[in-house]
């Protein structure tokens, strides 16, 4: 299993991590003011076991399983938590395939379908608790030759009622993360703010030019959930791909007044759509995912 990345040039400020890209002022090396560096196998607020801080609250790579059909009750093992109930897996749409000394999970979409219920895999994990600041991290792979058609969605974390499918509920957001056509990568963003009917795109950028899937590349994808103080626009999404820093929001309101949730679930949602037979593929394609980390402290 290839070691959890850390993303590079990053600094704890305040709780919260700012890269050192063009977006922004250089930041100074980490000792030099009082934090920690995430390098040499440690995280900055704790150490880490295998590449994985102290206290992570999931842990799911795959290594445990042997090859062969993935069930709901597997991933009550993998991922610490019993999921809400699944598409995809009852129906055989989830295999561990073992490769080069590498065991991971393998999703497949058929041809000619699009949606969560027809396509991919889709459950929820409830964590043991609400957190107002939570990362995740995993690894994803495109099938070569894969299909991107108009795009579909990847894993991410959620709060509240965990909005998806074109609704317009206040009381909860999700952050999850989504292929476009060409394999360009974005953040999918319900929160009750959003401008659009379905979800807002915040686009994946380095160096102002888009970020893209490779197919038959393996990529990490990080994100970094803050919830603002209820009522205000301080909320946090931030996103590193392939160790480099691609998205930095600090601007958002994921509660309005009154409101008290947080992050509570780990959305692993993966299908094509869209929500009409032009976002199907025409081809069954696969797509593989490892190493998924959710953790308080950074990654």
């Amino acid at each position: 299993m290839p070691s959890v990345f850390y993303p590079t040039c990053v600094l704890l400020v305040g709780g919260l991590l700012a890269a050192c890209d063009g977006g922004g002022a250089s930041s100074p090396d980490p000792a030099a003011t009082g934090g920690a560096a995430t390098t040499g196998g440690t995280a900055t607020g704790g150490a880490a076991t295998g590449g994985v801080p102290v206290g992570a609250l999931v842990n799911a790579n795959f290594e445990a399983r042997t090859a062969g059909p993935y069930s709901q009750a597997l991933v009550v093992s993998d991922f610490a938590g019993a999921p809400t109930g699944n598409n995809g897996l009852s129906e055989g749409r989830a295999t561990i395939v073992a490769e080069a000394g590498n065991q991971f999970l393998r999703v497949s979409y058929p041809a000619g379908k699009f949606g969560s219920a027809d396509g991919g895999v889709h459950f929820k994990v409830p964590l043991a608790s609400s957190h107002d600041e939570l990362y995740l991290s995993y690894r994803v792979r495109f099938a070569v030759g894969y299909s991107f058609v108009k795009g579909g969605k990847l894993p991410g974390l959620v709060g509240g009622s965990a909005p998806t499918g074109c609704v317009a509920l206040k009381d909860g957001f999700s952050a999850r993360a989504m292929w476009r056509v060409g394999g360009a990568a974005v953040q999918y963003m319900y929160w009750p703010d959003k401008k659009n009917t379905c979800g807002d795109d915040f686009d994946y950028l380095d160096a102002g030019a888009n970020v893209t899937f490779v197919p038959g590349t393996w990529h990490r994808l990080v994100h970094h959930v803050v919830m603002n103080a209820a009522g205000q626009l301080n909320g946090v999404i931030e996103a590193w791909f392939d160790g480099k820093p691609v998205l930095s929001r600090r601007d958002l309101g994921y509660r309005v007044a009154g409101q008290t949730f947080g992050i509570d679930a780990l959305y692993f949602s993966t299908f094509f759509g869209g929500n009409d037979p032009s976002w199907a593929p025409a081809t069954a394609q696969t797509v593989d995912f490892d190493d998924f980390v959710v953790s308080p402290t950074p990654l």
